[in-house]
């Protein structure tokens, strides 16, 4: 089946390890893959407004400059992978990024967002980018893939999915779990902080609708106690040395959207080295 996946890039070179990622993630499939940049500018992080360039001429070399670099990326991906079953398709817009991500998701019906953990703009070690953030956090439509810079391509041979049963799971949300571990032969290791002796029926219900959701999957279910998921993740992936950490991030809770609590993907700790897949519901 068809695939149309979005790979956001701002040239740096984390982008672009995320588009090598993503192209080679899914090599055996029929992809259409969209590389986005864009550059309009963002005031004071406030998100609603753009500011326009006063300066015509300036606002056209930017423009120049994006388009001659995707046309780089283009030239660069021709010239590496000659897949018959993949077509790349350059996007340059005059957009604040998540607008023009949210745009992009509804009018071509996305099946994936892959982006870098941080990019030009972000500073220090063990963090990950406005962007990155803003894209995980409020495109609720879309599961989004995010590739660190140091996450060298290694086909995914067992996915850690962490949980602790507190939502509900429908199929929608979890099929891309279940595809991409389909394509690489992926063991599901499923890791979480309860079970069954301390876990509400809610809980125990929801363990069961994933049980049913992963069925036809190579998996099995963990449980780890008096540590924190930050940590537990951390402990799992270099014990047992998985190659991609999965988590279903659901609507931001209002506490979360003031920025009281920490949202799911913050809780999860920064993996310079293991790519993160966002599962939305």
């Amino acid at each position: 089946m068809q695939k149309k996946i979005l790979l956001c890039t701002d040239f740096s070179k984390s982008s672009w390890n995320a588009i090598q990622y993503a192209v080679k993630l899914y090599e055996d499939q029929d992809c259409d893959f969209y590389i986005l940049n864009t550059y309009a500018k963002d005031v004071y992080g406030l998100e609603g407004y753009t500011l326009l360039d006063p300066d015509e001429a300036f606002g056209k070399l930017s423009e120049n400059h994006s388009k001659k670099e995707l046309g780089h990326i283009l030239t660069r991906l021709s010239e590496i992978h000659k897949n018959r079953n993949h077509r790349f398709h350059a996007i340059s817009r005059s957009e604040l990024f998540r607008d023009a991500v949210k745009n992009l998701v509804e009018s071509l019906q996305l099946d994936l967002i892959v982006m870098g953990a941080k990019g030009l703009s972000t500073e220090g070690e063990g963090k990950y980018g406005k962007n990155t953030l803003r894209v995980v956090e409020h495109i609720r439509s879309c599961p989004v893939l995010v590739v660190p810079g140091n996450a060298a391509f290694d086909r995914p041979e067992e996915i850690v999915l962490a949980t602790n049963f507190t939502t509900d799971f429908n199929e929608p949300e979890i099929k891309y779990l279940v595809e991409i571990a389909k394509i690489n032969n992926a063991h599901i290791q499923v890791l979480s902080l309860a079970d069954g002796s301390n876990m509400t029926s809610q809980q125990k219900q929801n363990k069961m609708l994933l049980r049913k959701h992963l069925k036809g999957t190579d998996h099995k279910f963990n449980v780890v106690h008096n540590v924190k998921m930050s940590a537990a993740l951390s402990a799992f992936v270099e014990i047992k040395q998985s190659n991609m950490i999965s988590y279903l991030d659901k609507k931001p809770s209002l506490w979360e959207t003031l920025g009281l609590v920490k949202p799911s993907f913050g809780k999860l700790g920064f993996f310079k080295d293991v790519p993160v897949l966002a599962l939305h519901g």
